[in-house]
């Protein structure tokens, strides 16, 4: 166009939209579209059908009520227990490697704050806690609180993996030391990228199994509530997470908790009987 010229409605129309897409940041709707939403809901929901089956099968085969002190099923509540709960964790662990390796996002780098010490030989009690969300809801002997955990599980992830899709974060860890006693840090290490730091995953985790496992079991609340004061400030000592992301991380479990128990209270009035 001429200098001088007045600019015709539809190049003037073309010129704004090529400003506003200029200016739009596409970045989160391709990592959104990246992401493998679809098998990953698939896995989710299947955790669901594939308990609900095999609790049925359960069901059909022996007495319909246990007493609270024991556990119900036998073996076969163990097995789709088990069966439940690792399609769940699988389906988390996937969705988490393919954004954490997802070399092409751009990521904001947070600084650990310099009163956290860096202690390597707490690595051993944080790989204990990675397992505790998949092992502690084996205890749970209650089928609607299960159910409960794994729901409020699944509602938690959800929420942290919304925070890391629009907030990338990395944190950048100190040289790796030396010695026999730091071997399970340097595996940690170099197996899981130091990404997706807020907030922390591995506190929201625990906190909910440990929740629903204690109200299933009272009298392990105290042990429970001692693993968990022992164990999430291990997550900060390593420096996988800051203490403010672990902080962080107890808001999407208080959710998925109660997300989880209005499922049980909602459950438990509809096995009221109806008068009237």
């Amino acid at each position: 166009m001429l200098s001088g010229q007045p600019a015709s409605a539809g190049t003037s129309t073309l010129l704004f939209s090529a400003a506003l897409a200029r200016s739009y940041d596409v970045s989160a709707t391709r990592r959104l579209m990246r992401t493998p939403l679809l098998p990953i809901g698939c896995f989710i929901v299947g955790v669901f059908v594939v308990s609900y089956l095999c609790w049925a099968l359960q069901r059909s085969s022996g007495p319909v009520t246990e007493p609270r002190n024991k556990y119900p099923g036998g073996l076969a509540g163990v097995l789709w227990r088990l069966v439940a709960i690792s399609v769940l964790c699988a389906s988390m662990i996937m969705f988490y490697a393919h954004i954490d390796d997802d070399r092409s996002v751009s990521r904001t780098t947070v600084v650990m704050p310099s009163w956290v010490p860096f202690w390597p030989a707490f690595a051993p009690v944080y790989l204990v806690m990675l397992f505790v969300p998949w092992v502690l809801p084996l205890s749970i002997r209650d089928t609607k609180r299960f159910f409960a955990c794994l729901l409020a599980l699944a509602c938690g992830f959800l929420m942290i993996v919304s925070c890391w899709m629009l907030i990338p974060t990395t944190l950048p860890r100190p040289p790796m030391p030396e010695g026999g006693w730091n071997a399970v840090y340097r595996g940690i290490a170099s197996t899981d990228a130091p990404n997706n730091v807020m907030p922390a995953g591995h506190a929201m985790g625990p906190i909910v199994v440990a929740w629903f496992a204690g109200r299933d079991r009272p009298t392990w609340r105290w042990p429970l509530v001692g693993m968990l004061v022992l164990g999430l400030p291990s997550i900060a000592l390593i420096w996988q997470h800051r203490p403010i992301d672990i902080l962080i991380g107890i808001v999407p479990a208080a959710i998925g908790i109660a997300v989880g128990e209005t499922l049980i209270r909602w459950r438990k009035s509809m096995a009221l009987p109806h008068h009237g």
